[in-house]
Order: structure tokens, then sequence, then C-alpha cells
């Protein structure tokens, strides 16, 4: 039964994911009507370089800085919606936006479905493997190469 809830919440991790990704065509379209604002940026989680692009381009002076750095977010903007939507799976699966720590035992999955017992013949051929400690022969290929 606890193999049902997992896909259950797998289903419902995708669904806040659609619901939530970032767009590229949405952040084009902001970056064309309002990038001077930096509104591509706010929309892509960017939000201290949104906030810079938007001072700077209400002080007038700063404009000039600004339209070379929109030509330049023209070719950044789909590395900063696929950072942004990594973040959100990684946020999704692990609580962190970071992604996966090893290191870290508390992101582990539990592990509370006992395993089901292997058959006497399958539990036998286990138990010579780690007596030989999982070693194996190499063949003799030497016919191979005459």
């Amino acid at each position: 039964m606890r193999n049902k809830g997992w896909i259950v919440d797998n289903r419902q991790k995708e669904l806040v994911f659609e619901s939530q990704r970032k767009s590229k065509g949405i952040a084009y379209l902001l970056w064309l009507f309002l990038g001077a604002f930096g509104a591509h940026r706010f929309y892509a989680g960017e939000v201290k370089s949104g906030a810079i692009q938007l001072i700077l381009t209400l002080t007038g002076i700063g404009l000039l800085v600004v339209l070379p750095w929109l030509l330049i977010d023209l070719f950044l903007i789909p590395g900063m919606i696929n950072d942004r939507n990594m973040e959100l799976i990684n946020t999704l699966n692990y609580g962190d936006p970071r992604g996966f720590d090893p290191a870290r035992e508390d992101q582990l999955p539990p592990h509370d479905e006992p395993q089901a017992a292997l058959d006497p013949k399958r539990q036998e051929m286990l138990e010579d493997l780690r007596a030989t400690g999982y070693r194996k022969e190499r063949r003799d290929l030497s016919n191979l190469y005459r």
C-alpha cells in the first residue's frame, strides 16, 4: 500500500511543478515589453539584478548600462529559467533548492517496508557470492585474437 502513496505523492509534485514552473516564452515577452524595468529577471527569480535594472532605468542615466545588459539577457534568459525550474524541482523533491546532499541523512527517503524473503536457492547464491567477495574470474579470450 505504501507504493500507492508514493505514486500519489509524485503526481502531486508534478501538479505543483506544472503550476509553478516558469516559461521561457513568457520571460521573452516580458523582456521584449518590460525588459528595461527588469520584469523578466523578476519573473525568473533574479530579484536583486531585476531591482538593479529597475533602479538604473528609472534614473535615466543608467539606461546606457541597461540597454547592453538587455542584449546580453537575450541569451541568458533560457539559463535563468532552467535554473529556476531546477530549484523548484529540488525544493519539491528534497525540500532544499540546492538539491540532494548525500551527507545529509534527513534527505534520504524512509525505508520502512520489509524486504520480501528470498527463496532458499537465491539465498544460497547470495551467501556464496558474499563468501567469494563478489569476485569474477576473467574468461580466456586468447582464442578470439588468433
